[in-house]
């Protein structure tokens, strides 16, 4: 795979762990961003007790928006900020943690440099994948100008009577590329209403808005937290095609009508995304 130059300035600002940054608005650079079938994946690393993430995740459905739906937003509540009962605080009972959520934290340390942030096509930028929300739209702005890479192709079928879900994957590559890749598939979920800490009046009640809308919630993977590899052999061919069909019945608290299926293809040694796709599970 080419290696990418990315020619920015990010500050990155030394955090406490207990730190929760505020939210500015960033410039976006005027440009067309509905030519073009690259996807980049936000990745929003957040939690309910954080005062500034419901400005974050107000960012990142704006930049949703702003790159014409070009944008895939997974919403992962991982480290001190997401934790239940939160500061012992029995109003924040409820768990959006998750197996896949919390290794991603670890492994790529969001929650250790304070949030909000997020990752950005988990694309690393003066060595650190940890991006800042003020920082989110120049550092996708570049991403989203390739080429695509690879197509990803999602099918769902979901069974009302039994509560399951049959979703085929299919990725396609878009030209010869070195390296090893993996295909991540994942459910989120929008519309869960609870509790958020929160301080920011023009975005709703502070300093707890107990009718809080999560979106775009992580609710788990159905391949590991790592995916599974979509090439071994060092390379990977144009118009080579992985095809793979998973099943997963639904927890009562998953919400099929709100839940969308995920999926991104990324390389393995450097845990770059190449493309990202998503769908509704009723579709």
């Amino acid at each position: 795979m080419k290696t990418r130059y990315i020619i920015l300035v990010v500050l990155i600002f030394a955090v406490s762990f207990n730190s929760c940054d505020k939210v500015d608005a960033p410039f976006i650079e005027s440009r067309d961003y509905c030519s073009g079938n690259k996807k980049i994946l936000i990745e929003d690393y957040t939690g309910h007790g954080c005062v500034n993430c419901p400005g974050a995740a107000v960012l990142a459905q704006e930049l949703k928006e702003k790159f014409c739906d070009r944008a895939v937003i997974i919403a992962v509540h991982a480290g001190y900020f997401a934790q239940p009962d939160f500061e012992n605080n029995p109003v924040f009972a409820a768990n959006f943690t998750t197996e896949a959520g919390n290794e991603w934290d670890t492994y790529f340390g969001n929650s250790a440099k304070g949030n909000p942030n997020g990752l950005i096509d988990r694309a690393q930028i003066n060595d650190s994948y940890v991006i800042f929300p003020q920082s989110w739209a120049e550092v996708a702005d570049p991403l989203l100008m390739e080429p695509a890479e690879a197509l990803i192709t999602i099918n769902n079928d979901f069974s009302i009577s039994n509560n399951t879900l049959t979703t085929n994957i299919k990725t396609e590559f878009q030209q010869d590329i070195e390296g090893s890749f993996k295909v991540i598939v994942c459910i989120t979920q929008d519309n869960i209403i609870a509790p958020q800490k929160n301080n920011d009046p023009e975005i709703g009640p502070t300093p707890i808005d107990s009718t809080y809308v999560h979106n775009h919630v992580l609710r788990g993977t159905l391949n590991g937290s790592w995916g599974e590899y979509v090439s071994t052999t060092g390379t990977v061919a144009m118009n080579e095609v992985y095809e793979k069909t998973y099943y997963i019945e639904f927890p009562a608290s998953w919400i099929p009508k709100d839940c969308h299926v995920v999926a991104f293809v990324y390389n393995e040694s450097n845990k770059q995304v190449l493309q990202a796709e998503e769908i509704p599970v009723l579709n």
